[in-house]
């Protein structure tokens, strides 16, 4: 004779492990949505699908190509490359993309308070690509707008960005302060220097609150900021912060910005790549 006592106990348990179950194979198959730092990152998946995209792949192979076959100045500025150069196709490997932030304008201005939420905004989605040979370079992807969806913004040779992105732990944010290539972390409102850059900017200080630093940056760069008579006047020489450039629509053609920043980025125009090295400069007050 049945224990009929103990079926509902049966079902319930069987309905929990059911429950575990698709629990575990939702988190195995959907692509994690929250930074390192514990912030979201708004349509992980689509920037996913952008990564998956044969653009960026096309993309990555060429510029791979071109970094394997630097012009006569020794990689200064190489030859541009088509899609039908020999070399063009290389076997490379993508990450998962990972958040890079820098200051945001209203923080510099002082319209927003000096607070982790309002410090820093999210600029780029960076994965690491890796070639067959060990090289690295960095995929950028960026958004026209907060809501918009993300596009190919750029090829960044090497892996210094995501290094430091990968410095962000729970309760702590890294960025960057782009216009003189300084890496922060921002942890309990306080901005601690990763980089030399950061660093000489601090005057050698470990650490600096947060409402001290925003005085800083406003002192360096409010007056300087894109629209401001500093740049109407072609003085600024691209030192604003690099989101507020243009991004491609990832429905566009093969066309991406170059990006502002130290090492060789990527440049495309007309399906012809073009890699740049550029120098850093401070801003002239």
């Amino acid at each position: 004779m049945r224990n009929h006592t103990r079926t509902p106990l049966r079902r319930a348990a069987r309905l929990a492990a059911l429950a575990l179950g698709a629990s575990a194979l939702l988190a195995a198959v959907s692509p994690q949505a929250q930074a390192d730092d514990g912030r979201d990152i708004p349509d992980y998946q689509g920037a996913q699908h952008v990564l998956d995209s044969g653009q960026v792949h096309r993309t990555v192979s060429r510029f791979l190509g071109f970094i394997d076959h630097p012009g006569d100045d020794g990689g200064t500025m190489g030859r541009p490359m088509t899609a039908d150069s020999p070399g063009g196709k290389q076997q490379f490997s993508v990450n998962s993309p990972v958040p890079l932030y820098e200051l945001a304008p209203e923080f510099v201005t002082g319209k927003a308070r000096p607070t982790s939420a309002d410090a820093v905004r999210l600029s780029y989605l960076a994965a690491q690509v890796t070639s067959k040979d060990g090289h690295h370079a960095a995929v950028l992807l960026g958004r026209r707008s907060p809501s918009g969806p993300w596009g190919l913004a750029g090829i960044r040779d090497g892996n210094e960005d995501i290094t430091f992105a990968k410095r962000a732990t729970n309760g702590s944010t890294v960025f960057s302060e782009p216009q003189i290539h300084a890496w922060y972390r921002l942890v309990n409102n306080t901005v601690e220097p990763l980089n030399h850059e950061a660093r000489t900017g601090f005057g050698g200080r470990h650490s600096m609150p947060l409402a001290e630093y925003q005085k800083l940056v406003h002192h360096r760069y409010a007056d300087k900021m894109p629209g401001s008579a500093y740049d109407r006047k072609g003085l600024a020489g691209g030192y604003g912060l690099a989101s507020a450039q243009p991004t491609t629509h990832p429905a566009g053609d093969d066309t991406s910005m170059l990006l502002g920043g130290s090492g060789a980025a990527l440049a495309l125009a007309g399906g012809t790549l073009i890699l740049r090295r550029h120098r850093r400069h401070a801003p002239r007050s």
